[in-house]
């Protein structure tokens, strides 16, 4: 008893209720019940995304075979990350609208045992929301009786008002940021926006202003295939692109010789200063063009016989 005494005093709740909500139990199946609740509320978010995912890839392929593309690729957008936040809190939500009902001791007691339970994780956290909560709900309870209810009624507010947030956020992320499914030609990359009306922007191989490209190995990674193409105030890494037909290699190799002769041709670089030309990176992807592969992309990447000194 002493150790729940000690919780309870911890998280704020007035000492005159302590003894009489440490007594109650919590009713059975409660933690069985908010677990399940949490579990489903996952699993239809994450079937949700993986759904999505696949529905965006598709039309992305379509797209780029309707239009006789050599390289093609898809975006789930910011959305789907708002959409996991979103179940979560509807999930919280749930469960405290089915823990509470005003004047229910089960649901006291429920609500009672959530109070009690020491988190194993983030317990910091978890106890400046109990302290929040309880500070901006129960000031004005007469009873331990009253104060669960209040704690009860304001918890579920709360969380209602979570999800509701999270929803109109996760809806401006998707206009801001969102699903998109973009294709390139041997004349133009078509970024595609998969909101309704949304308009095409296409941006003329002709336009390219510079090409960033490397073949470093990176890691969290790995072999990573760059070949950053600036046009038309966008930006397109291309070697992350898939081929609709053929290899990458080849497709890429069909847009590099529309691209201007001017065309400004950078290394690739980063803050933790990683090969840009790795060994490892450009064997992995040479070979899967075949023997002359790796000397195929020595000439896309524009490796200057510096580069290659020592290297090759």
């Amino acid at each position: 008893m002493s150790g729940k005494i000690t919780r309870l005093a911890l998280l704020g709740v007035p000492a005159g209720f302590h003894s009489a909500i440490a007594a109650r139990q919590a009713p059975r199946f409660h933690t069985l019940v908010h677990l399940a609740i949490v579990l489903a509320s996952l699993a239809i978010a994450v079937t949700a995304m993986v759904v999505w995912s696949r529905y965006v890839a598709a039309a992305a392929h379509d797209a780029a075979k309707s239009r006789h593309a050599l390289l093609y690729d898809s975006d789930i957008g910011a959305e789907s990350l708002g959409l996991i936040f979103t179940a979560l809190f509807l999930a919280g939500w749930l469960c405290g609208a089915i823990t509470w009902r005003r004047g229910n001791e089960s649901a006291r007691s429920g609500w009672a045992a959530d109070l009690l339970h020491e988190p194993a994780k983030n317990k910091a956290i978890t106890d400046w929301l109990w302290q929040t909560m309880i500070w901006r709900h129960t000031r004005l309870a007469t009873s331990a009786e009253d104060f669960l209810d209040r704690l009860g009624a304001g918890v579920v507010r709360d969380l209602r008002l979570a999800a509701l947030v999270m929803f109109a956020l996760t809806i401006i992320l998707g206009a801001l940021v969102p699903a998109r499914i973009s294709f390139a030609t041997d004349t133009a990359i078509t970024d595609r926006p998969v909101l309704p009306l949304a308009r095409d922007r296409v941006s003329p191989l002709s336009s390219a202003k510079a090409v960033i490209s490397g073949c470093p190995t990176l890691p969290k990674d790995g072999n990573t295939l760059v070949y950053r193409l600036h046009i038309a105030g966008a930006e397109a890494n291309l070697g992350s692109w898939k081929p609709l037909v053929g290899s990458q290699l080849g497709a890429l190799e069909a847009i590099a010789g529309r691209l201007p002769a001017g065309t400004k041709r950078d290394r690739f670089s980063n803050p933790i200063r990683s090969d840009p030309l790795s060994l490892k990176c450009l064997e992995a992807f040479g070979r899967q063009a075949g023997a002359d592969g790796v000397s195929r992309l020595l000439t896309l990447l524009s490796v200057s016989d510096t580069e290659r000194k020592g290297r090759f």
